[in-house]
């Protein structure tokens, strides 16, 4: 059942991200409604760079926040890096450099090559806003955190 979406989830996101790199914004953002719509973190990651960039809709942070978030609760590194960058300022979000470096670890501690500099970079300015106490608590909830369910959902029409 989980799987009856996958292949038109990925699909659709593929078709998002060729629209999004040719510039046709409006394409793109019909694609990965319909992939996120089914589960795909990767589409809900690039509504919230959308929305985040104006990029075929009216800038959005706070719109962009809750894609980020859904999509860097399921793992996505890229989503974690950005959820956790926009909590530095309080772009969208509340600011807290607490959630920040806690999304931003999670970031770092996933391994991918492609982001890593920039997350340990933006972790550790962080860092160096903050009290004791509040580093404990973000090594806390980086230490008690599980990604929310990855596969993609099932929608009845």
């Amino acid at each position: 059942m989980l799987l009856a979406n996958a292949a038109p989830a990925l699909a659709e996101y593929d078709a998002g991200v060729r629209a999004y790199t040719s510039g046709n914004f409006v394409q793109a953002l019909a694609e990965f409604r319909e992939s996120a719509r089914r589960g795909h973190s990767g589409a809900e990651f690039m509504l919230g760079v959308q929305y985040f960039n104006g990029a075929g809709v009216e800038h959005d942070p706070a719109t962009a926040a809750i894609y980020f978030h859904l999509a860097a609760e399921k793992g996505l590194p890229a989503a974690q890096l950005a959820f956790g960058s926009i909590h530095i300022r309080g772009v969208g979000v509340w600011q807290n450099l607490v959630r920040a470096h806690y999304w931003l670890t999670l970031a770092v501690e996933s391994g991918d090559p492609d982001l890593k500099a920039e997350a340990v970079a933006l972790r550790n300015a962080t860092a160096r806003l903050m009290t004791t106490d509040e580093l404990t608590q973000a090594a806390e909830l980086a230490a008690a955190w599980r990604p929310a369910r990855t596969g993609l959902m099932r929608f009845d029409p």
